[in-house]
């Protein structure tokens, strides 16, 4: 049986609001100037920690982590409420479970964020498992979490897929053998996405049921 692992923010929901508000608001709390739209940009799919040590231009960890202290905090009290499904995200997943596919969540996003709004969003019960981040940082990097959990899985690992809108997803899914398909409705840029080695880029949601069920 297929397993398809989905990335969450910038492909399932978009969540980009509510992340940049509470980023500008970390930064504000500790006297650093705003983040610019493209640097904001680049904040979308890699670990917190890294985003936060880029753009404050420091590697102090004692810093960083008061950065990712404050922008849970405005997250959790504000910026997770504020997201959106993308348009035709919710047939796809009813769809693609209605053909017997088994479907996880992939995300460096923490786990209890990411099984909240998917609760919210009321996507969840279409979801084998949700894997996210631990608190503390672990589990952050995708390509070494999806290889401890493709391993539960049958061989051979090109029947399973990794459904993605960043390059770090493409990585992780041709490092362990899995098919990619890059979507272009996230936060990757253009670029980034021909540039992945990607197997499929797609459009649109329902460009996935033409690839996996038609």
């Amino acid at each position: 049986m297929k397993t398809l692992f989905f990335d969450l923010d910038g492909t399932l929901l978009d969540s980009q609001r509510g992340i940049a508000e509470s980023i500008q608001s970390a930064l504000s709390g500790l006297g650093y100037p705003q983040a610019d739209p493209e640097q904001l940009q680049r904040c979308f799919g890699p670990p917190i920690r890294d985003s936060f040590a880029r753009l404050m231009n420091s590697t102090e960890k004692a810093l960083i982590e008061d950065a990712v202290i404050r922008f849970r905090q405005h997250y959790l009290q504000q910026g997770i409420r504020n997201y959106q499904v993308y348009p035709g995200i919710r047939d796809l997943l009813q769809q693609l479970s209605d053909a017997g596919l088994r479907l996880r969540v992939l995300t460096v996003k923490p786990q209890p964020q990411a099984e909240w709004l998917l609760e919210d969003a009321q996507l969840a019960k279409l979801f084998e498992g949700v894997h996210g981040s631990e608190l503390n940082g672990a589990k952050s990097d995708k390509t070494e979490h999806l290889g401890e959990l493709i391993k539960e899985h049958p061989r051979p690992y090109s029947r399973h897929w990794m459904i993605g809108d960043r390059a770090s997803d493409i990585r992780a899914a041709r490092a362990h053998g899995l098919n990619s398909v890059a979507v272009s409705w996230g936060y990757g840029e253009a670029g980034e996405l021909h540039s992945s080695d990607c197997d499929y880029l797609i459009n649109e949601p329902s460009a996935l049921l033409d690839l996996l069920i038609r």
